[in-house]
């Protein structure tokens, strides 16, 4: 026989505790999920948030490597929407034959344009 998951959310973290205590009470196999928030895996909002929060975080997954490689190179290039900036910094990994994409905001400065230069420099 399966184990019954059963979800539920609470505003108030304490009404949260007092009802697994409950459960535990009643002799269920009650306990706390990680109640990290929810975030938008795409676009602007999504380099919002990993500017504000420093070191890596999985952006994404990809049906193999062929995909991840080319969504890590869109983050690197500044070619995915809100991350234009080239701020940002991408990886993959391998994981049971997953492919995840890991970014991060690095804050490095974008590459500086070239001045065209105008007539002949003195060669001395």
């Amino acid at each position: 026989m399966g184990k019954t998951t059963i979800r539920v959310q609470f505003d108030d973290p304490l009404d949260a505790a007092h009802f697994l205590q409950q459960c535990r009470k009643e002799g269920l196999d009650a306990e706390l999920e990680d109640s990290r928030p929810q975030i938008k895996r795409n676009g602007p909002a999504l380099a919002a948030w990993l500017k504000t929060h420093p070191g890596w975080y999985e952006v994404g997954e990809s049906v193999n490597r062929t995909a991840a490689n080319k969504a890590v190179l869109k983050i690197r290039n500044g070619e995915r929407r809100g991350f234009e900036s080239g701020k940002f910094e991408a990886r993959m990994e391998n994981r049971d034959g997953r492919w995840l994409v890991y970014a991060r905001h690095i804050g490095r400065p974008a590459r500086p344009k070239v001045q065209p230069t105008t007539g002949m420099d003195p060669l001395f």
